[in-house]
C-alpha cells in the first residue's frame, strides 16, 4: 500500500470515529438525558403541573433538536446524486437543508452561467467540503448567515464559504468540532486541490476551496 493509498484507509476511519464521536455526544446524550427526564416528570406531575408542563416543553426541544442531529447524520452517509442533480442545484439543495434544520440563512452565488465542468470524482469532493465546511458554520459557530460563492476560472473551480459566525482559532483547529474541517482540507490535498481557512474568534470563518480541472 502506497502513502497516497494509506492516506485514504486513515482518513475513512478518522471519518468513522468522528461519526461515532457526532452520534454519541448528541443525540445518544439527549436520548439518555430524555429518558431521566420523562423519569422526574412522572413524579412531579401531580405535585406541581405547571412546572411538568414546562419540563414537557424542554423534552419536546430536546428531541426536536435529536432529530435534527440524527437526520444530519443520515445525510452525510448517503451517496450524493451529483450526476443527476448537477453541482450547482445541489449547492441550492443544501443551502435549503441547512435553512430548514437549522435556521442559519444560507446564499448562494456563482459567478457566471456555464455549466459545472469536474470530473465525478472532484465534483463528489468538492460538495463534500461544501457540505463540512456549511455545516460546521451553521452547528457549531452558531452562524446566522452563510455565503457560498462559486467562480469558475479557467483552469479551476473556486468555491469560498463564508459566515458569520463565532469563528475559532485557526491554529487550533484539531480541538473537538474541528475535526472535519482537517479532514476534509486532507481530502481535497490528496485531490489536488487546495483548502485555506481564515477564521478568528467572534469574526466568522472564511474558507476558500480550490479544484483543479
Amino acid at each position: 500500500m502506497d502513502a497516497v493509498d494509506q492516506r485514504l484507509v486513515d482518513i475513512l476511519e478518522e471519518e468513522r470515529r468522528r461519526f461515532a464521536r457526532d452520534l454519541h455526544d448528541g443525540p445518544v446524550q439527549v436520548l439518555s438525558n430524555t429518558s431521566m427526564r420523562l423519569e422526574l416528570l412522572g413524579r412531579i406531575f401531580e405535585a406541581d403541573r405547571a412546572l411538568a408542563l414546562q419540563e414537557m416543553e424542554r423534552i419536546r426541544r430536546r428531541l426536536a433538536q435529536a432529530v435534527v442531529e440524527i437526520r444530519q447524520l443520515i445525510y452525510d452517509l448517503q451517496p450524493v446524486a451529483l450526476d443527476a442533480m448537477g453541482f450547482i442545484p445541489s449547492l441550492h439543495a443544501l443551502a435549503h437543508r441547512i435553512q430548514t434544520d437549522w435556521g442559519t440563512v444560507v446564499l448562494v452565488s456563482v459567478d457566471g452561467t456555464r455549466e459545472i465542468s469536474l470530473a465525478s470524482s472532484q465534483a463528489i469532493m468538492l460538495y463534500r467540503a461544501v457540505q463540512e465546511a456549511a455545516t460546521n458554520a451553521a452547528k457549531h459557530a452558531r452562524a446566522q448567515t452563510i455565503r457560498i460563492v462559486c467562480v469558475q476560472e479557467p483552469d479551476d473551480l473556486r468555491v469560498t464559504v463564508m459566515d458569520d459566525g463565532v469563528g475559532f482559532d485557526a491554529k487550533m483547529g484539531s480541538k473537538p468540532g474541528h475535526y472535519g474541517l482537517l479532514t476534509m482540507a486532507e481530502r481535497m490535498r490528496l485531490m489536488g486541490g487546495s483548502v485555506d481557512i481564515q477564521s478568528k474568534p467572534n469574526l466568522g470563518t472564511r474558507i476558500a476551496l480550490v479544484m483543479p480541472r
